[in-house]
C-alpha cells in the first residue's frame, strides 16, 4: 500500500509533520485561568495568565531564544506566584487539593527537566510526542493552577 505525503509536510528528519501545530492550540487553555482568576478577583493572577498565553502563542508560533527567554520568565512568574498563593492558602485549603496541586507541579517538572537531561517526553527525538507531552504539561498545569485560584 502506498501513501501519498506532500514534501511540505515533511519537516528535517522526513517524518510526517502535521500541518496543525498542537502547542499553539493548547496554549489557548491558559485563557480559561485568566477567566477564573478575574472571577475570583485575583486580578494580578489574571494579568500573568494574559501574559503566559501571548507568550505561549508566540513561542509556539515563532520559536527563538528570544522568544523563549521571555516565556520562560513569565512561566518562571506564574509558577512563583501560584507557590505564593497557595502558601498563603495552606491553613484553609484541604489537604487532598493541596495534594494534587503539588502532584500537578511534579509532574511538570518531571517531564521538562527530566525529559530535557533524557532527552524524553517534551524533548523527544520524534517531534509528534513531544508536542503531545508539551501539550499535556499545558493541561496539567492549568489544572494545577484552577486549584490554586478556586479554593
Amino acid at each position: 500500500m502506498e501513501t501519498n505525503v506532500k514534501m511540505e509536510n515533511l519537516d528535517e528528519t522526513n517524518e510526517v509533520s502535521s500541518p496543525i501545530n498542537l502547542l499553539f492550540f493548547t496554549s489557548f487553555i491558559f485563557i480559561t485561568n485568566v477567566i477564573s482568576a478575574v472571577y475570583k478577583e485575583n486580578h494580578f493572577y489574571a494579568l500573568l495568565f494574559g501574559l503566559l498565553t501571548i507568550s505561549s502563542l508566540i513561542v509556539h508560533t515563532y520559536d527563538n531564544k528570544f522568544t523563549n527567554i521571555i516565556d520562560k520568565f513569565i512561566i518562571g512568574s506564574v509558577v512563583i506566584y501560584g507557590g505564593y498563593v497557595l502558601w498563603n492558602k495552606s491553613d484553609e485549603t484541604n489537604n487532598m487539593i493541596i495534594t494534587i496541586i503539588v502532584v500537578a507541579f511534579l509532574f511538570c517538572v518531571w517531564v521538562y527537566v527530566y525529559g530535557y537531561k533524557k532527552k524524553q517526553f517534551c524533548f523527544n527525538s520524534e517531534k509528534c510526542i513531544a508536542d503531545k507531552y508539551h501539550c499535556l504539561m499545558h493541561i496539567i498545569a492549568s489544572i494545577g493552577h484552577h486549584l490554586i485560584i478556586i479554593f
